[in-house]
């Protein structure tokens, strides 16, 4: 998936600065995608140029103006043009999951505390998941929640049975 359409459909539903949309991948659509400012901020000057999005400059006391972009029109006919084609296949690249597949040399202590780390990373998602779902009304967007709930949940049950597996071997 381009982040071209991440930041249209981002900006669609609330205008927000880089900062706000780098946030919310990261609180919300983890499970989705994700989006760092080096990606982000190259592509929405990308659709400044083409005029899918426009960013009004709001000045700030003490500190440089914070800029806030928004979709345009245009924006938004490119964006229900994209939702409207099938979506490409998924593909999920997991750092974590290489790491441990090749785990065979590292010290069984070591390879507890990644676990744990992964455990710790997975519950402050959940937390931040359950949050962000009592703040919403949004159905769609509630699906898309529970949806990453139900990962992370399902992650989080399989770190219990790997870890239950290293301390039987």
């Amino acid at each position: 998936m381009s982040h071209k359409y991440l930041i249209l459909g981002l900006l669609a539903q609330n205008p927000m600065t880089g900062y706000d949309m780098r946030k919310h991948v990261q609180d919300v659509l983890s499970v989705v995608t994700n989006a760092s400012y080096g990606s982000l901020y190259p592509i929405l000057h990308k659709l400044l140029e083409e005029e899918a999005v426009q960013m009004d400059e709001v000045a700030q006391e003490g500190r440089p103006a914070k800029k806030i972009y928004r979709i345009t029109q245009k924006g938004a006919k490119e964006l229900q043009a994209w939702l409207k084609q099938a979506p490409a296949e998924d593909k999920f690249k997991r750092e974590f999951l290489l790491k441990l597949y090749f785990a065979q040399e590292m010290p069984a202590q070591d390879l507890r505390k990644m676990l744990m780390r992964r455990q710790q990373e997975m519950q402050a998602r959940l937390s931040s998941l359950y949050l962000e779902r009592e703040a919403t009304n949004d159905p769609r967007q509630k699906w898309i929640l529970d949806y990453s709930l139900s990962m992370y949940q399902a992650e989080m049950t399989w770190l219990e049975q790997v870890q239950e597996d290293l301390s039987i071997a």
